[in-house]
Protein backbone atom coordinates (compact mmCIF):
# COMPACT_ATOMS: atom_id res chain seq x y z
CA UNK A 1 0.00 0.00 0.00
CA UNK A 2 2.75 2.40 0.95
CA UNK A 3 4.47 1.60 -2.51
CA UNK A 4 1.20 2.35 -4.53
CA UNK A 5 0.53 5.48 -2.53
CA UNK A 6 4.36 6.86 -2.10
CA UNK A 7 7.49 6.62 -4.03
CA UNK A 8 9.72 4.16 -4.84
CA UNK A 9 12.17 3.78 -1.77
CA UNK A 10 9.97 5.79 0.89
CA UNK A 11 9.68 2.19 2.88
CA UNK A 12 13.49 2.46 3.29
CA UNK A 13 13.41 5.90 5.15
CA UNK A 14 10.22 4.73 7.10
CA UNK A 15 12.21 1.27 8.16
CA UNK A 16 15.21 2.98 8.84
CA UNK A 17 14.14 5.46 10.87
CA UNK A 18 11.94 3.49 13.03
CA UNK A 19 14.56 1.16 13.78
CA UNK A 20 16.98 4.38 14.85
CA UNK A 21 14.06 5.38 17.35
CA UNK A 22 13.45 1.76 18.74
CA UNK A 23 17.22 1.78 19.99
CA UNK A 24 17.43 5.38 21.19
CA UNK A 25 14.29 5.06 22.95
CA UNK A 26 15.42 1.85 24.46
CA UNK A 27 18.78 3.81 25.94
CA UNK A 28 16.31 6.77 26.41
CA UNK A 29 13.85 5.18 28.87
CA UNK A 30 16.23 2.88 30.77
CA UNK A 31 19.59 5.63 31.18
CA UNK A 32 18.23 6.61 34.71
CA UNK A 33 17.95 3.00 36.06
CA UNK A 34 21.05 2.18 34.42
CA UNK A 35 23.33 4.67 36.15
CA UNK A 36 21.56 4.37 39.48
CA UNK A 37 21.99 0.47 39.38
CA UNK A 38 25.00 -0.45 37.86
CA UNK A 39 27.49 2.41 37.70
CA UNK A 40 26.07 3.44 41.09
CA UNK A 41 26.01 6.63 40.81
CA UNK A 42 23.63 9.17 42.93
CA UNK A 43 20.45 10.89 42.03
CA UNK A 44 22.06 14.27 41.50
CA UNK A 45 25.30 12.72 39.61
CA UNK A 46 22.50 10.68 37.47
CA UNK A 47 20.29 13.35 36.33
CA UNK A 48 23.17 15.74 35.68
CA UNK A 49 24.86 12.81 33.11
CA UNK A 50 21.41 12.08 31.63
CA UNK A 51 20.60 15.46 30.65
CA UNK A 52 23.88 15.82 29.09
CA UNK A 53 23.15 13.19 27.41
CA UNK A 54 20.07 13.96 26.05
CA UNK A 55 20.94 17.41 25.23
CA UNK A 56 24.19 15.95 22.77
CA UNK A 57 21.31 13.71 21.18
CA UNK A 58 20.14 16.84 19.63
CA UNK A 59 22.94 19.35 19.74
CA UNK A 60 25.19 16.76 17.50
CA UNK A 61 22.57 16.79 15.05
CA UNK A 62 23.71 20.32 14.11
CA UNK A 63 27.13 19.11 13.34
CA UNK A 64 25.75 15.82 11.42
CA UNK A 65 23.69 18.42 9.18
CA UNK A 66 26.69 20.58 8.75
CA UNK A 67 29.16 17.16 8.10
CA UNK A 68 26.45 16.13 5.24
CA UNK A 69 26.33 19.66 3.81
CA UNK A 70 29.74 20.27 3.67
CA UNK A 71 31.38 16.54 3.02
CA UNK A 72 29.58 13.44 2.64
CA UNK A 73 26.15 14.39 1.71
CA UNK A 74 22.89 12.24 3.12
CA UNK A 75 23.20 9.17 2.03
CA UNK A 76 27.01 8.52 3.41
CA UNK A 77 25.71 10.82 6.47
CA UNK A 78 22.85 8.46 7.23
CA UNK A 79 25.30 5.19 6.71
CA UNK A 80 27.96 6.53 9.12
CA UNK A 81 25.27 7.60 11.60
CA UNK A 82 23.88 3.97 11.34
CA UNK A 83 27.55 2.74 12.11
CA UNK A 84 28.17 4.61 14.76
CA UNK A 85 24.84 3.71 16.60
CA UNK A 86 25.92 0.25 16.21
CA UNK A 87 29.06 0.65 16.87
CA UNK A 88 27.62 2.54 20.20
CA UNK A 89 25.08 0.24 21.66
CA UNK A 90 27.55 -2.60 20.99
CA UNK A 91 30.12 -0.94 23.47
CA UNK A 92 26.89 -0.34 26.04
CA UNK A 93 26.74 -4.08 25.59
CA UNK A 94 29.60 -4.95 26.49
CA UNK A 95 30.60 -2.41 28.98
CA UNK A 96 33.21 -3.46 31.51
CA UNK A 97 33.35 -0.10 33.44
CA UNK A 98 31.88 3.62 33.20
CA UNK A 99 34.56 4.57 31.17
CA UNK A 100 33.70 2.33 28.44
CA UNK A 101 29.75 2.97 28.72
CA UNK A 102 30.54 6.48 28.94
CA UNK A 103 32.30 5.90 25.29
CA UNK A 104 29.48 4.22 24.15
CA UNK A 105 27.13 6.58 25.08
CA UNK A 106 29.39 9.54 23.10
CA UNK A 107 29.42 7.75 20.28
CA UNK A 108 25.48 7.01 20.22
CA UNK A 109 25.03 11.11 20.40
CA UNK A 110 26.84 11.61 17.59
CA UNK A 111 25.74 8.85 15.47
CA UNK A 112 21.95 10.06 15.98
CA UNK A 113 23.34 13.72 15.04
CA UNK A 114 24.86 11.69 11.79
CA UNK A 115 21.58 9.95 11.06
CA UNK A 116 18.19 11.52 12.40
CA UNK A 117 18.28 15.16 10.88
CA UNK A 118 19.64 13.75 7.42
CA UNK A 119 17.54 11.10 6.66
CA UNK A 120 14.43 13.70 7.18
CA UNK A 121 16.10 15.92 4.79
CA UNK A 122 16.98 13.31 2.01
CA UNK A 123 13.58 11.68 2.11
CA UNK A 124 12.56 15.18 0.88
CA UNK A 125 14.31 14.54 -2.63
CA UNK A 126 11.93 11.25 -3.37
CA UNK A 127 9.24 13.86 -3.60
CA UNK A 128 10.63 15.91 -6.87
CA UNK A 129 9.00 14.80 -9.29
CA UNK A 130 5.47 13.82 -6.79
CA UNK A 131 5.20 17.13 -4.57
CA UNK A 132 1.69 16.44 -4.05
CA UNK A 133 2.83 13.45 -2.32
CA UNK A 134 5.19 14.93 0.06
CA UNK A 135 3.16 16.12 3.29
CA UNK A 136 1.54 12.15 3.42
CA UNK A 137 4.67 10.80 3.08
CA UNK A 138 6.27 13.02 5.95
CA UNK A 139 3.20 12.12 8.43
CA UNK A 140 3.46 8.59 7.53
CA UNK A 141 7.37 9.04 8.38
CA UNK A 142 6.58 10.33 11.46
CA UNK A 143 4.22 7.19 11.94
CA UNK A 144 7.51 5.45 11.95
CA UNK A 145 9.39 7.51 14.42
CA UNK A 146 6.64 6.84 16.91
CA UNK A 147 6.66 2.66 16.47
CA UNK A 148 9.99 3.38 17.06
CA UNK A 149 10.02 5.18 19.94
CA UNK A 150 6.72 2.84 21.64
CA UNK A 151 8.45 -0.45 20.71
CA UNK A 152 11.90 0.82 22.18
CA UNK A 153 10.37 2.43 25.72
CA UNK A 154 8.01 -0.68 26.06
CA UNK A 155 10.07 -3.81 25.06
CA UNK A 156 13.02 -2.28 26.89
CA UNK A 157 11.65 -2.69 30.32
CA UNK A 158 10.77 -5.75 29.35
CA UNK A 159 13.85 -7.41 27.99
CA UNK A 160 15.92 -5.51 30.99
CA UNK A 161 13.56 -7.32 33.04
CA UNK A 162 13.66 -10.57 31.90
CA UNK A 163 17.15 -11.12 30.18
CA UNK A 164 19.04 -8.02 31.78
CA UNK A 165 21.17 -5.67 30.58
CA UNK A 166 23.33 -7.15 28.27
CA UNK A 167 20.40 -8.13 26.48
CA UNK A 168 18.55 -4.91 26.30
CA UNK A 169 21.62 -2.92 24.63
CA UNK A 170 21.89 -5.89 22.40
CA UNK A 171 18.57 -5.60 21.11
CA UNK A 172 19.28 -2.02 20.32
CA UNK A 173 22.36 -2.58 18.43
CA UNK A 174 20.84 -5.46 16.44
CA UNK A 175 18.03 -2.66 15.38
CA UNK A 176 20.71 -0.64 14.11
CA UNK A 177 22.01 -3.26 12.59
CA UNK A 178 19.02 -3.84 10.67
CA UNK A 179 18.56 -0.44 10.02
CA UNK A 180 22.05 -0.24 8.28
CA UNK A 181 21.08 -3.38 6.11
CA UNK A 182 17.81 -1.52 5.06
CA UNK A 183 19.35 1.78 4.22
CA UNK A 184 22.45 0.04 2.46
CA UNK A 185 20.38 -2.57 -0.05
CA UNK A 186 17.43 -0.04 -0.46
CA UNK A 187 20.24 2.58 -1.31
CA UNK A 188 20.64 0.55 -3.96
CA UNK A 189 17.84 -1.49 -5.29
CA UNK A 190 15.53 2.22 -5.18
CA UNK A 191 18.96 4.35 -6.33
CA UNK A 192 18.49 6.65 -3.67
CA UNK A 193 21.09 9.51 -3.81
CA UNK A 194 21.90 12.49 -2.30
CA UNK A 195 20.57 14.67 -5.40
CA UNK A 196 22.64 17.89 -4.22
CA UNK A 197 26.05 18.12 -6.40
CA UNK A 198 28.82 17.25 -3.58
CA UNK A 199 31.87 16.47 -4.65
CA UNK A 200 33.41 13.45 -3.23
CA UNK A 201 37.14 12.97 -2.55
CA UNK A 202 39.56 11.94 -0.13
CA UNK A 203 39.72 15.19 1.46
CA UNK A 204 36.81 15.29 2.31
CA UNK A 205 36.28 12.13 3.69
CA UNK A 206 39.34 12.59 5.60
CA UNK A 207 37.83 16.12 7.39
CA UNK A 208 34.31 14.38 7.85
CA UNK A 209 36.07 11.89 9.81
CA UNK A 210 38.39 14.16 12.27
CA UNK A 211 35.00 16.18 12.74
CA UNK A 212 33.50 12.90 13.96
CA UNK A 213 36.46 12.13 16.17
CA UNK A 214 35.90 15.53 17.60
CA UNK A 215 33.08 15.07 18.38
CA UNK A 216 32.59 11.98 19.82
CA UNK A 217 35.76 13.20 22.31
CA UNK A 218 33.71 16.14 22.90
CA UNK A 219 30.71 14.54 23.84
CA UNK A 220 32.76 11.98 26.17
CA UNK A 221 34.30 14.88 27.86
CA UNK A 222 30.62 16.23 28.16
CA UNK A 223 28.94 13.47 29.84
CA UNK A 224 31.59 12.43 32.25
CA UNK A 225 32.61 15.62 33.35
CA UNK A 226 29.91 18.21 34.40
CA UNK A 227 32.07 20.92 34.65
CA UNK A 228 32.46 20.68 30.91
CA UNK A 229 29.36 19.87 30.36
CA UNK A 230 27.91 23.32 32.19
CA UNK A 231 30.27 25.57 30.20
CA UNK A 232 30.13 23.61 26.31
CA UNK A 233 26.08 24.25 26.88
CA UNK A 234 26.50 27.65 28.25
CA UNK A 235 28.72 28.81 25.40
CA UNK A 236 26.26 27.08 23.24
CA UNK A 237 23.03 29.00 24.86
CA UNK A 238 24.70 31.95 24.53
CA UNK A 239 26.34 31.69 20.91
CA UNK A 240 22.81 30.49 19.93
CA UNK A 241 21.60 33.94 21.57
CA UNK A 242 24.24 36.35 19.66
CA UNK A 243 23.49 34.46 16.28
CA UNK A 244 19.76 34.85 16.80
CA UNK A 245 20.51 38.75 17.85
CA UNK A 246 22.71 38.91 15.11
CA UNK A 247 20.18 38.21 12.60
CA UNK A 248 17.70 40.01 13.80
CA UNK A 249 19.68 43.41 14.03
CA UNK A 250 21.37 42.98 10.38
CA UNK A 251 17.43 42.12 9.01
CA UNK A 252 15.37 45.24 8.32
CA UNK A 253 11.08 45.66 8.17
CA UNK A 254 9.33 42.23 7.95
CA UNK A 255 11.63 40.05 8.95
CA UNK A 256 13.27 41.51 12.05
CA UNK A 257 9.78 41.41 13.26
CA UNK A 258 9.36 37.75 12.06
CA UNK A 259 12.78 36.38 13.53
CA UNK A 260 12.09 38.84 17.08
CA UNK A 261 8.96 36.00 17.40
CA UNK A 262 11.22 33.55 16.72
CA UNK A 263 13.54 34.64 18.98
CA UNK A 264 11.29 34.62 21.73
CA UNK A 265 9.05 31.44 20.60
CA UNK A 266 12.81 29.25 20.74
CA UNK A 267 13.35 30.40 24.10
CA UNK A 268 9.91 29.37 25.15
CA UNK A 269 10.55 26.42 23.00
CA UNK A 270 13.44 25.13 25.56
CA UNK A 271 11.83 25.97 28.58
CA UNK A 272 9.07 23.79 27.66
CA UNK A 273 11.42 20.98 26.97
CA UNK A 274 12.72 20.97 30.35
CA UNK A 275 9.52 20.16 31.97
CA UNK A 276 9.00 17.37 28.93
CA UNK A 277 11.99 15.57 29.41
CA UNK A 278 11.36 14.94 33.21
CA UNK A 279 9.28 11.71 32.18
CA UNK A 280 12.96 10.06 31.56
CA UNK A 281 14.33 11.46 34.31
CA UNK A 282 12.69 12.01 37.99
CA UNK A 283 8.87 10.66 36.85
CA UNK A 284 11.17 7.52 35.71
CA UNK A 285 12.71 7.17 38.92
CA UNK A 286 9.16 7.87 40.93
CA UNK A 287 7.26 5.22 39.02
CA UNK A 288 10.22 2.35 40.11
CA UNK A 289 9.77 3.54 43.49
CA UNK A 290 6.81 4.70 45.34
CA UNK A 291 4.13 3.23 42.39
CA UNK A 292 2.20 0.13 42.63
CA UNK A 293 3.50 -1.42 39.27
CA UNK A 294 2.43 -3.91 36.99
CA UNK A 295 5.36 -3.08 34.40
CA UNK A 296 8.39 -1.93 34.51
CA UNK A 297 9.03 1.36 35.06
CA UNK A 298 10.71 2.52 32.10
CA UNK A 299 7.88 0.75 29.77
CA UNK A 300 5.31 3.25 31.43
CA UNK A 301 7.39 6.15 28.64
CA UNK A 302 5.51 3.82 25.91
CA UNK A 303 2.44 5.66 26.85
CA UNK A 304 3.46 9.03 25.52
CA UNK A 305 4.25 8.01 22.33
CA UNK A 306 1.26 6.09 22.23
CA UNK A 307 -0.59 9.02 23.06
CA UNK A 308 1.01 11.28 19.97
CA UNK A 309 -0.26 8.19 17.52
CA UNK A 310 -3.51 8.28 19.02
CA UNK A 311 -4.15 12.44 19.56
CA UNK A 312 -2.12 13.40 16.24
CA UNK A 313 -5.25 12.92 14.17
CA UNK A 314 -7.40 13.94 16.46
CA UNK A 315 -5.49 17.54 17.07
CA UNK A 316 -4.96 17.75 13.22
CA UNK A 317 -9.10 17.72 12.63
CA UNK A 318 -9.47 20.36 15.02
CA UNK A 319 -7.14 22.57 13.50
CA UNK A 320 -8.77 22.01 10.00
CA UNK A 321 -11.87 22.88 11.81
CA UNK A 322 -10.56 25.75 13.10
CA UNK A 323 -9.35 26.76 10.10
CA UNK A 324 -12.72 26.48 8.47
CA UNK A 325 -14.56 28.83 10.40
CA UNK A 326 -11.43 30.85 10.14
CA UNK A 327 -10.83 30.74 14.22
CA UNK A 328 -7.28 28.75 13.91
CA UNK A 329 -5.23 29.46 17.18
CA UNK A 330 -1.65 31.07 16.82
CA UNK A 331 1.68 29.83 17.31
CA UNK A 332 2.15 31.87 20.42
CA UNK A 333 -1.30 30.48 21.54
CA UNK A 334 -0.55 26.76 20.95
CA UNK A 335 2.53 27.14 22.45
CA UNK A 336 0.83 28.86 25.73
CA UNK A 337 -1.17 25.64 25.81
CA UNK A 338 1.44 23.17 25.56
CA UNK A 339 2.72 24.91 28.94
CA UNK A 340 -1.33 24.09 30.19
CA UNK A 341 -0.66 20.37 29.47
CA UNK A 342 2.90 19.81 31.35
CA UNK A 343 1.32 22.12 34.50
CA UNK A 344 -1.93 19.40 33.83
CA UNK A 345 0.47 16.61 33.74
CA UNK A 346 2.19 17.53 37.39
CA UNK A 347 -1.08 18.25 38.97
CA UNK A 348 -2.41 14.79 38.15
CA UNK A 349 0.59 13.50 39.93
CA UNK A 350 1.11 15.91 42.84
CA UNK A 351 -2.69 15.03 43.77
CA UNK A 352 -2.22 11.13 43.37
CA UNK A 353 0.80 11.62 45.40
CA UNK A 354 -0.73 13.33 48.30
CA UNK A 355 -3.41 11.19 48.35
CA UNK A 356 -0.86 8.41 48.70
CA UNK A 357 0.99 10.04 51.15
CA UNK A 358 -2.37 10.51 53.33
CA UNK A 359 -3.39 6.61 53.44
CA UNK A 360 0.07 5.48 53.75
CA UNK A 361 -0.47 3.98 50.41
CA UNK A 362 1.25 3.83 47.10
CA UNK A 363 1.02 5.67 44.08
CA UNK A 364 -1.47 3.88 41.62
CA UNK A 365 0.20 3.17 38.36
CA UNK A 366 -2.74 4.36 36.27
CA UNK A 367 -1.70 8.31 37.21
CA UNK A 368 1.45 7.76 35.89
CA UNK A 369 -0.31 6.85 32.44
CA UNK A 370 -2.87 9.50 32.16
CA UNK A 371 -0.03 12.22 33.27
CA UNK A 372 2.31 10.87 30.33
CA UNK A 373 -0.94 10.84 27.74
CA UNK A 374 -1.55 14.51 28.93
CA UNK A 375 2.19 15.32 28.24
CA UNK A 376 1.43 13.82 24.80
CA UNK A 377 -1.06 16.05 24.32
CA UNK A 378 0.98 18.91 24.90
CA UNK A 379 4.24 17.61 22.96
CA UNK A 380 1.72 18.34 19.54
CA UNK A 381 0.66 21.34 20.54
CA UNK A 382 4.64 22.74 20.45
CA UNK A 383 6.90 20.34 18.21
CA UNK A 384 5.16 20.18 14.87
CA UNK A 385 4.14 23.42 15.13
CA UNK A 386 7.82 25.00 16.27
CA UNK A 387 9.17 22.97 13.38
CA UNK A 388 6.75 24.50 10.77
CA UNK A 389 7.14 27.96 11.99
CA UNK A 390 10.62 28.21 11.15
CA UNK A 391 10.01 28.15 7.45
CA UNK A 392 6.96 30.49 8.61
CA UNK A 393 8.93 33.23 10.36
CA UNK A 394 12.65 32.87 9.22
CA UNK A 395 14.05 34.13 5.71
CA UNK A 396 14.23 31.50 2.98
CA UNK A 397 17.85 31.87 3.14
CA UNK A 398 18.21 30.87 6.88
CA UNK A 399 15.81 28.05 7.39
CA UNK A 400 19.01 25.70 7.59
CA UNK A 401 20.49 27.71 10.18
CA UNK A 402 17.13 28.57 12.19
CA UNK A 403 16.21 24.89 12.04
CA UNK A 404 19.22 24.44 13.78
CA UNK A 405 18.30 27.03 16.38
CA UNK A 406 15.12 25.20 16.90
CA UNK A 407 16.93 21.67 17.76
CA UNK A 408 19.47 23.37 19.96
CA UNK A 409 16.73 24.49 22.00
CA UNK A 410 15.01 21.13 22.43
CA UNK A 411 18.66 19.96 23.32
CA UNK A 412 19.38 22.90 25.94
CA UNK A 413 15.88 21.83 27.22
CA UNK A 414 17.63 18.54 27.85
CA UNK A 415 20.37 20.40 29.68
CA UNK A 416 18.18 22.14 31.70
CA UNK A 417 15.88 19.11 32.14
CA UNK A 418 18.97 17.47 34.38
CA UNK A 419 19.38 20.69 36.09
CA UNK A 420 15.37 20.56 37.16
CA UNK A 421 15.50 17.07 38.41
CA UNK A 422 18.15 18.09 41.10
CA UNK A 423 15.01 18.72 43.18
CA UNK A 424 13.86 15.28 43.30
CA UNK A 425 17.67 13.80 43.75
CA UNK A 426 16.96 11.66 47.28
CA UNK A 427 19.31 10.74 50.02
CA UNK A 428 20.06 6.79 49.46
CA UNK A 429 17.90 4.38 52.00
CA UNK A 430 15.20 6.98 51.88
CA UNK A 431 11.88 5.09 53.14
CA UNK A 432 8.66 5.27 50.30
CA UNK A 433 6.99 7.95 52.61
CA UNK A 434 10.44 9.88 52.25
CA UNK A 435 10.54 9.80 48.94
CA UNK A 436 6.80 10.41 48.44
CA UNK A 437 7.42 13.98 50.00
CA UNK A 438 10.88 14.57 47.80
CA UNK A 439 8.92 13.78 44.50
CA UNK A 440 5.52 15.73 45.30
CA UNK A 441 7.00 18.48 46.37
CA UNK A 442 9.80 18.25 43.35
CA UNK A 443 6.40 18.05 40.93
CA UNK A 444 4.71 20.76 42.36
CA UNK A 445 7.80 22.63 41.04
CA UNK A 446 7.28 21.53 37.86
CA UNK A 447 3.64 22.13 37.67
CA UNK A 448 4.12 25.72 38.92
CA UNK A 449 6.90 26.16 36.62
CA UNK A 450 4.80 25.27 33.64
CA UNK A 451 1.58 27.35 34.56
CA UNK A 452 3.89 30.17 35.14
CA UNK A 453 5.55 30.25 31.68
CA UNK A 454 1.52 29.39 30.44
CA UNK A 455 0.60 32.64 32.08
CA UNK A 456 3.58 34.64 30.60
CA UNK A 457 2.57 33.25 27.16
CA UNK A 458 -0.68 34.59 27.36
CA UNK A 459 0.87 38.01 28.19
CA UNK A 460 2.93 37.84 25.40
CA UNK A 461 0.00 36.15 22.80
CA UNK A 462 -0.96 39.72 21.32
CA UNK A 463 2.81 41.62 21.17
CA UNK A 464 4.09 38.35 19.23
CA UNK A 465 1.07 38.24 16.81
CA UNK A 466 1.71 41.79 16.63
CA UNK A 467 5.64 41.19 15.47
CA UNK A 468 4.17 38.07 13.41
CA UNK A 469 1.47 40.24 11.67
CA UNK A 470 -0.43 38.72 8.57
CA UNK A 471 1.24 35.28 8.99
CA UNK A 472 -1.17 34.39 11.74
CA UNK A 473 -4.18 36.04 13.84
Amino acid sequence: MLKQRQPHGFPIFFLTEMWERYGFYVLQSLLVFYALEQIHLSDSETYAMVGSFTALAYVNSIFGGLIADRFIGYDKAILAGATLLCIGYTLLTFALDHNIFILGLAIVTVGTGMLKPNISSMLSMIYQKTPEKKEIGYTLFYVGIYFGAIGGSFLGGFIKAYLGWHAVFASAAIGLAIAFITFFVGKRRYQLHDSRKIAHNKSKLFKAFIAIIFLIVTAFCGIHNKTMSDIFFTLIGLLSLAFLIYNIKTHTGEERKKLTAFAILTIFSGLYWAVYFQQFFSVSLAAERVTNLSMPASSLTAFESLGVIIFGPLINGLWLWLQRRNKDLSIPAKFSLSFLFNSLSFFILIISLQYAINHNSQLLQIFIIISYLMIAFGELLIAPIGLAMVSTLTPQRLNGAMMGIFLMSIGLGGKLAGILAQSAASAENSTINQLEHIYRNSFMIYCSFSMFIFILCLIMIKPINKLIQGTTK
